[in-house]
């Protein structure tokens, strides 16, 4: 199996890219990590630049909760 992070500094950075992205939706870190994960090792196949993964990844993944119903809905107007 492929290494998700590179380094330590990148886990670090994503990690907490997915601690702020469960409290702003009102979610568990430990749901949003699987998630998260999946959907930033998709992206990472494909990415020549990856210094903003975290913020796509992050926009699919709050999207793919709202669709699913799990995020606040104060947060979608």
């Amino acid at each position: 199996m492929e290494q998700l992070y590179e380094n330590e500094e990148e886990a670090l950075r994503h990690s907490t890219t997915i601690e702020g992205l469960a409290k702003s939706q009102g979610v568990r870190s430990d749901d949003v990590r699987p998630l998260y994960e999946a959907v930033l090792a998709r992206m990472k196949r494909d990415a020549v630049i990856k210094d903003f993964l975290p913020i796509f990844a992050a926009r699919q993944v709050k999207e793919i909760l709202r669709r699913r119903g799990q995020a606040r809905q104060e947060d979608y107007p």
